[in-house]
């Protein structure tokens, strides 16, 4: 019987000695302009200037959490009807987020996320900048952080569709955060 006790208490003596194993740290992304399924601010949208594409961008925070990303990408969609508003990718995986109001372009030309794209739907004359909600009526909207395992997306050029880069995000994806918010905006 004293066999046993000293070894239940050696046992219980293990366990407690024994450091907890932490579970990894999610990747998350955020917005100082508006809480996950907050309503985004008319400010981020065609109401904003009262046209369709010529847009702020909300600014953007993300921690990394356990993921090894080589870059990231980020897509906004309308998850209401499908439709893919905007996305920017090869942002470097030094970067923790993106400034509000990314300056019009294909190549992203703020310091700290040189080598980023940017693409958006529309014509020519608003496809290189943010392209925000206008739904006129109550739609949910998502940006959609990827984590990737390649400084570069593959086969993703100029001319590509926000589709396109959606699709090699996911493809090449070690991670993903969403940020959800809803839209009235009208022009």
């Amino acid at each position: 019987m004293r066999k046993f006790f000293v070894a239940a208490l050696s046992l219980a003596a293990l366990a407690v000695a024994a450091p907890a194993v932490a579970a990894p740290a999610p990747l998350a992304l955020t917005s100082t302009a508006y809480k996950n399924n907050g309503n985004i601010p008319d400010k981020y949208s065609c109401a904003g200037d009262h046209g369709a594409g010529n847009d702020i961008s909300p600014p953007l925070a993300w921690t990394g959490g356990d993921v090894k990303a080589a870059s990231y990408a980020l897509v906004f969609i309308d998850t209401s009807n499908g439709g893919k508003h905007w996305a920017a990718w090869d942002v470097p995986a030094t970067a923790t987020g993106l400034p509000e109001g990314l300056k019009k372009g294909y190549d992203v030309v703020e310091p700290d996320l040189k080598g980023a794209h940017q693409r958006a739907m529309g014509n020519a004359s608003v496809n290189e900048q943010f392209f925000g909600p206008c739904p006129r009526s109550k739609h949910k909207y998502e940006f959609t952080l990827y984590a990737v395992k390649v400084a570069k997306l593959p086969g993703i050029t100029k001319n590509s569709k926000v589709a396109d880069v959606e699709a090699a995000a996911k493809k090449a994806a070690v991670g993903q955060a969403k940020l959800a918010g809803f839209s009235t905006a009208k022009p």
